[in-house]
């Protein structure tokens, strides 16, 4: 089953993908209409990565994307498509232009509060269409995670919901996102590029003991054996169940290091 978690015995993380579509698209993509057009390719992906169909699925995220080139979320699963094929470099391309269009709606501005209010309504909309398809099928690892990511995304757009008065969105890049780009550095062997996508992850969830086993895995392939030690023992303080495989390894490699002084 493949995981986006860095389990140590298998260094398991999602793999596939095709270029993201072309940035020189017209203002067009502005306009809010370009969405619902994008959004039926966007869960059939989804619905094509429950069954590992890793190259269909890339296409229907593709094909989203070339409707609508500010859909964030389906250059992360495009991101997750090409992790499934070991495309690393392409879900790297992927995952870091999910982030830059997060990172852009994050500061924008709108008119009114209507307006922004709106915009959070049709985004909860979006995530609950696509909840309900993931729930009504078989659940695998890789659905039963992205659906944890969008309830919490949606925990966030409703507490910002609920806030009301502010018209910026201001809600930066998810977790996720750079985690799964943390991965795709790591699967691509970048190991610097990996630990600092995992270090963005964590600035965005500082509780999150799954980017404290990865960069755990970092650091102990780096020859960082006691950052690694530390990172392992956050990620169980923070309720992560760490491979016992990468806790040898770690004691074996500083009980061997203070043999050799």
């Amino acid at each position: 089953m493949v995981t986006a978690i860095l389990v140590f015995s298998a260094w398991s993380a999602y793999s596939a993908a095709l270029p993201p579509a072309s940035s020189a698209h017209s203002a067009a993509a502005q306009t809010e209409n370009l969405r619902p057009r994008a959004l039926p390719l966007y869960r059939e992906g989804w619905v094509q990565m429950r069954s590992e169909a890793w190259e269909q699925a890339a296409k229907m995220f593709q094909q989203a994307i070339e409707i609508d080139p500010r859909f964030e979320d389906a250059y992360y699963g495009l991101g997750r498509a090409n992790m499934g094929l070991r495309r690393f470099d392409a879900a790297i391309a992927a995952y870091t232009k999910c982030q830059e269009m997060y990172k852009a709606e994050a500061g924008r501005q709108f008119a009114t509060r209507q307006d922004a209010q709106r915009y959070r309504q049709d985004r909860l909309t979006e995530i609950d269409a696509l909840l309900r398809e993931l729930q009504s099928g078989p659940q695998t690892a890789l659905i039963q995670d992205r659906q944890r990511q969008l309830a919490q995304q949606r925990q966030q757009i409703q507490q910002n919901i609920d806030r009301s008065g502010n018209m910026t969105l201001s809600a930066g890049v998810p977790a996720f996102v750079s985690l799964a780009l943390g991965s795709a550095y790591f699967r691509a062997e970048r190991l610097a590029d990996a630990e600092k996508a995992y270090r963005m992850a964590l600035d965005a969830d500082p509780s999150s003991g799954e980017i404290q086993n990865n960069l755990a895995v970092v650091y102990f392939t780096s020859g960082r054996y006691d950052e690694a030690d530390k990172a392992v023992q956050a990620a169980e303080k923070a309720g992560f169940k760490v491979h016992p495989g990468l806790k040898d390894d770690i004691k074996k490699k500083k009980s061997g290091g203070l043999h050799h002084h």
